[in-house]
């Protein structure tokens, strides 16, 4: 693949959805920039859409057909290409679109310059894996590192194992390369993200990768070992984790390790122990409540942040209360909260019990109070301490001031110079409010 062959075509790339997609997007930009595409500045004049799709929400399902609409809208003699989650079990409502030229499974993203080129795919995708890699993350002060795919928990909402499969994990020594990559670039933080994250190592044979790498077991723990070990002045942050795996290992290990920031997101979906049981959840309110008090006892400062969904169908006004009432009672540092989503060949879409529009909005509005308000007595506990901040490389929109992420995930605005961006500043917290967190820059 060259420029010859592309005719320098330009493409652009529109992502939906996880920091997993975030990751393949760009590592689906670097193979095309390496076979000679051209990458467009402005969507307008793109040759080839990229619509990198996601399927959590029937609103990413419908933000999807309508970013093709909108491609197709802008530039009718443009390809556009559709992949991502979206499209694995919804080829026929996406195909037909107009100016819709492939559909790209999530398993060929490692050979879309290839698909561009109109080059015939050799043989069975198992034969060729050659998973997906960067080198780079465009426009970012941190990188996403995908080290695990699939997922096998089977919530009752959930449609993502339908359309990721079942545990792939990375080898450990293409995470290693990886991330010394990354580090060489000068990215500050990487955050190891994956479908289920927590699961790394579970599919990996304990035979011959295990000699390989000189393991006789698999956890995260191991990655994080074994990252520790890379030269350089960057942080590790883990993004999502479910609760089953949140070891005492693991906790052990960040309460150690001042690389490892000080930052869990553990999912909790409900504070009601009859809505986590029809959601297929594999604890309690109260098993949540106890490890969450673990973490906090071993490590100190750690921010914990979660996601909560609002109106599982039966979900009672008493089932409501006590999610209110536990994120009350747990403050998480934030909470992201979203309404529930019929996802067809989901064990919840035919069960009783649909909630009106008018409850969930004002449910997700309460329960929004209650979680800005945990948010605030969290961030309050730093007021006059110093935090190391990883500044953005853009200034906040709203006040020109510069904006980056403490370790424990507090996201602070600050005077100072461009010069900071995509570097680790020591940060004075000034001001606390419901909206925001002020600091001062003491370089």
């Amino acid at each position: 693949m060259n420029s010859e062959s592309n005719g320098q075509k330009r493409f652009f790339i529109q992502t939906l959805g996880c920091k997993v997609n975030k990751y393949e997007s760009q590592a689906m930009r670097e193979l095309l920039l390496k076979a000679g595409f051209k990458e467009s500045l402005a969507k307008e004049i793109a040759d080839i859409y990229i619509v990198n799709t996601c399927t959590v929400t029937h609103h990413a399902d419908r933000e999807s057909r309508y970013l093709i609409r909108l491609f197709h809208r802008m530039n009718t003699r443009a390809k556009i290409i559709v992949t991502g989650c979206y499209i694995e079990n919804d080829v026929d409502n996406v195909s037909f679109l107009p100016g819709v030229w492939r559909i790209v499974k999530n398993n060929e993203k490692n050979r879309i310059a290839d698909i561009l080129n109109d080059i015939p795919l050799p043989g069975p995708l198992s034969l060729n894996p050659n998973p997906l890699t960067i080198t780079d993350f465009k426009n970012h002060s941190k990188a996403f590192v995908k080290i695990q795919d699939g997922c096998e928990n089977h919530c009752s909402y959930c449609r993502i194992p339908l359309v990721r499969g079942g545990l792939k994990s990375k080898p450990l020594n293409n995470i290693l390369e990886e991330v010394k990559t990354l580090a060489d670039k000068g990215f500050r933080e990487m955050i190891l993200t994956g479908i289920c994250l927590g699961a790394w190592g579970e599919d990996l044979s304990a035979t011959a990768i295990a000699r390989e790498v000189g393991l006789n077991g698999f956890s995260l723990v191991d990655v994080l070992k074994t990252l520790n070990e890379i030269g350089g002045d960057f942080r590790i942050r883990l993004s999502s984790i479910e609760p089953k795996h949140v070891t005492d290992e693991l906790i052990d290990f960040i309460s150690g390790n001042k690389r490892i920031c000080r930052h869990l997101h553990i999912p909790l979906q409900s504070g009601d122990d009859e809505v986590l049981k029809r959601m297929n959840r594999p604890y309690t309110a109260n098993e949540y409540k106890i490890l969450i008090e673990k973490v906090r006892s071993r490590i100190g400062g750690i921010a914990i942040t979660t996601d909560v969904l609002v109106g599982f169908p039966g979900e009672s006004d008493i089932n409501f209360k006590n999610t209110v009432n536990f994120i009350k009672e747990i403050l998480p540092a934030r909470t992201h909260i979203f309404t529930f989503s019929k996802r067809p060949g989901t064990a919840a879409y035919n069960m009783e019990g649909e909630i009106k529009n008018d409850i969930l909005k004002k449910r997700y509005h309460e329960l929004n109070i209650a979680a800005l308000g945990a948010s605030y007595l969290y961030r309050s506990k730093f007021l006059n301490e110093n935090l190391d901040v990883l500044v953005e490389t853009k200034r906040d929109k709203h006040s020109g001031l510069l904006t980056g992420y403490s370790d424990n995930y507090i996201k602070v605005l600050f005077e100072g110079p461009d010069i900071l961006m995509k570097k680790i500043a020591p940060i004075r917290i000034e001001d606390v409010n419901l909206a925001r967190t002020l600091g001062l820059y003491e370089g």
